[in-house]
């Protein structure tokens, strides 16, 4: 493993934790100032939340599929973001949620759709499951 893969697998395990941790929060944000917890709304938001570790997995585990929906996703939510963070009538101190998110998700897509280093790490990941599969042919 070269040094361009060991810092695209550093950053992609960086990066996968900081989405997560988003989530984390926007969770815990949302159920945090209601009265009561809405046991459907939460049971969503942890099926979201097991659908997003599993498609992160999955990107680090080099599926193109995985990583051009990810992309995706990213891409919407910065979409939703960037209006939402520009109209919404509220102090600034609540809006550093919102501007973390956009950060995080900006990074995410920059890294997942362009950088090199993750490149050499998808390319890497994809090479040993190649060679282990030829391995177990022969």
């Amino acid at each position: 493993m070269n040094e361009s893969t060991k810092i695209g697998k550093k950053r992609t395990i960086l990066i996968s934790i900081s989405i997560l941790l988003v989530s984390i929060h926007t969770i815990y944000f949302y159920h945090s100032v209601r009265p009561e917890i809405e046991s459907k709304k939460l049971i969503q938001q942890l099926i979201r939340f097991s659908l997003t570790i599993v498609l992160l997995i999955l990107v680090y585990k080099g599926k193109k599929w995985a990583i051009v929906i990810s992309v995706i996703l990213f891409s919407l939510g910065l979409l939703i973001i960037l209006p939402t963070l520009f109209t919404i009538d509220r102090p600034f101190i609540n809006k550093i949620p919102l501007i973390v998110m956009t950060f995080v998700y900006s990074i995410a897509i920059y890294h997942f759709g362009f950088s090199k280093s993750f490149k050499a790490f998808f390319d890497f990941q994809n090479s040993n499951v190649t060679d282990s599969t030829t391995e177990k042919i022969k």
